[in-house]
């Protein structure tokens, strides 16, 4: 019989070992879903998170301990921001127009008079803008105390937004305004019809994630805009820069999903996590290796090594693969790194693990959903002993070991 073939995406995913290397779930102590995340800014020990049915959550230890803050409300919270200034408040704005503020870390939630009831989708750290439903557009010149609606040229629902530094506001259908100093906005063409979900606070480079793995970027100020690859169609619902190193780029989204940039951008790769869980929102101002992401059924994350490793494109092949099938690691021996060549016939949930002699895990080198191609592996056995090790993939039904020895 003869074979016909079709074009497949090679890829190498590159982990190094230690068990650290990863993003860890915390115990938020709650099941609704989370829709946002911030922490006070250089110092992730005090961080909130707000969610559905006005759950808010406040740390005090990094995440250690969550604790539900009475907010004095029953609507959905969309999105919670911590600002550096004098008056120090926290905002939280979401449904029906809702804002709520707080000087005293969320001992007192005050509701402040809102102009619209329109559902207000986010919230931006700096200049006080927030961004809704039909369009809407308020912003507050007092720190929040009060506020004032914008004119906006569009009537689509609003999902994100930065006034300061970039001055974007995103949504639904390609939506893009940009603005001057948190006041003036005005549509721009985008160039897609895709809803639109995420804009960073920091960084250099114009950018926006959304619907089917989007990330749309901008090279001359939202002039023109374009594609760059993401290796997934899933969506991906916000982004954010690392504070002192803007090479660094993070982006989260539906099902579990965080992706991780080192070069501004210009390759996105995926990274581990213990969770497929929907995540709604990232944040990344605290250093350039701690950071926090939250999502649907309580989920909260953090990061303390920048997420670990990551999952990169390295080109193309011409045949698909016609079986599963995993290849004898290479080199083997080896010291202190080797390849692991696997291929999948049909996406699915992927997994590979190395354990010792008595069957122990010693580190989970892949656990996330993968499309059929043909993957290497680069695992790195510094922080192992000499000694005889075992590979397993797992990929649907397909379960395969090898046999490894790391001589040094």
């Amino acid at each position: 019989m003869k074979l016909s073939f079709i074009r497949i995406i090679t890829l190498t995913l590159m982990f190094s070992a230690g068990t650290n290397s990863q993003w860890f779930q915390q115990v938020s102590g709650t099941s609704v879903d989370l829709h946002s995340i911030n922490s006070h800014h250089g110092n992730e020990n005090n961080a909130w998170a707000c969610g559905e049915g006005g759950v808010i959550l406040h740390t005090t230890n990094g995440g250690t301990n969550w604790v539900q803050q009475v907010s004095g409300t029953t609507k959905d919270l969309y999105s919670i921001c911590f600002m550096e200034s004098s008056a120090a408040p926290v905002m939280a704005v979401g449904e029906g127009g809702i804002i709520l503020r707080t000087t005293n870390f969320g001992a007192n939630w005050v509701t402040i008079t809102s102009p619209t009831t329109k559902t207000l989708r986010d919230i931006s750290d700096f200049n006080f803008v927030a961004v809704g439903d039909s369009g809407t557009i308020i912003k507050s010149s007092d720190f929040g105390l009060t506020w004032f609606s914008l004119p906006s040229p569009t009537t689509e629902q609003l999902n994100a937004v930065c006034a300061i530094f970039s001055n974007y506001i995103v949504g639904s259908n390609g939506t893009v305004l940009k603005g001057t100093s948190g006041i003036n906005w005005q549509l721009i063409t985008s160039g897609t019809t895709k809803d639109l979900f995420g804009v960073p606070l920091f960084g250099n480079t114009d950018l926006t994630t959304g619907t089917g793995g989007l990330i749309w970027r901008s090279s001359n100020f939202g002039n023109n805009w374009f594609a760059q690859n993401s290796n997934t169609t899933l969506t991906l619902r916000s982004v954010e820069y690392s504070v002192n190193n803007t090479s660094r780029i993070y982006i989260c989204g539906d099902g579990g999903t965080i992706l991780k940039s080192t070069n501004s951008g210009n390759i996105f790769g995926f990274q581990n996590t213990p969770t497929s869980q929907n995540l709604n929102s990232i944040f990344f101002y605290l250093s350039d290796d701690r950071g926090y992401a939250c999502g649907n059924n309580g989920t909260i994350l953090k990061t303390n090594n920048g997420g670990g490793a990551i999952v990169t494109s390295i080109g193309s092949t011409s045949q698909f693969p016609l079986e599963y099938s995993l290849s004898q690691n290479y080199p083997n021996p080896f010291n202190p790194e080797t390849k692991i060549r696997f291929s999948l016939a049909s996406a699915n949930i992927t997994a590979i693990s190395v354990y010792d002699v008595t069957g122990k895990v010693k580190e989970v080198l892949l656990n996330r959903y993968l499309k059929s191609g043909e993957y290497e592996v680069t695992f790195n056995g510094s922080n192992f002993s000499s000694g005889v090790y075992f590979y397993k993939l797992t990929s649907g039904n397909f379960i395969k070991t090898g046999k490894m020895i790391l001589a040094k």
